[in-house]
C-alpha cells in the first residue's frame, strides 16, 4: 500500500484511491536485459534499476491532494492540492488497450505528473469527482462563513417604548 502517504496525511485527510501501477512496462526492459546481458551487463543493470524505481513509486489520491512519491534513497515527492489541478489526460496506445495499462498525465499549477497506471480512465474519473467534491465543500464553507458574518453584523432592532 502507500506507506509514504499514510505516514504524511494531514488533519481530516483520507486516502480515496491508490493508483495501481503498470507492471507490463518492466517486461520489455527485462527481456532486453536478459538477451543482451553479455554487453557489459548494462541492460540487466538498467532493468534492475527500473524494477527498483517501480517498487518505490506511489501515486495516491486523497480527499485534499494528489501525491506522487518516487525514489528509494533520494526521495522525490510532489503534493498537489486538488484546486491546483488543471487537467487530467489519459494517453492510450494499442498495447495499453490490450493490457488495460495507459499513461495518465496530470497537468497542475506546479508542473506535470506522468505515470503508467492500470485502469487509467477510472483513476481519472476518481480525480475529477474528488475535485468536484472538494470544490463543493469549499463553496459550502464559504457560504457558511458569509452567513455567519452577515448574522453578526446585522443591527438589532430596538423597540421604542412610547
Amino acid at each position: 500500500m502507500s506507506r509514504y502517504v499514510e505516514n504524511h496525511l494531514y488533519e481530516n485527510e483520507l486516502i480515496v484511491e491508490v493508483a495501481r501501477r503498470d507492471k507490463w512496462s518492466l517486461v520489455g526492459k527485462w527481456i532486453l536485459g536478459i538477451l543482451f546481458c553479455w554487453l557489459l551487463l548494462i541492460p540487466l543493470i538498467l532493468a534492475i534499476k527500473a524494477s527498483v524505481a517501480y517498487a518505490h513509486t506511489e501515486l495516491v489520491l486523497t480527499n485534499k491532494r494528489l501525491v506522487r512519491k518516487s525514489g528509494n534513497v533520494r526521495r522525490r515527492a510532489i503534493d498537489v492540492p486538488l484546486n491546483k489541478i488543471l487537467n487530467v489526460y489519459v494517453e492510450t496506445t494499442f498495447w495499453g488497450r490490450v493490457f488495460n495499462a495507459n499513461k495518465i498525465r496530470v497537468t497542475t499549477a506546479l508542473g506535470v505528473i506522468v505515470d503508467k497506471v492500470r485502469d487509467a480512465d477510472a483513476f481519472k474519473g476518481a480525480i475529477l469527482s474528488q475535485i468536484d467534491l472538494f470544490e463543493e465543500a469549499r463553496l459550502a464553507r464559504q457560504a457558511s462563513w458569509t452567513a455567519q458574518a452577515m448574522a453578526q453584523n446585522t443591527p438589532k432592532k430596538r423597540i421604542a417604548k412610547a
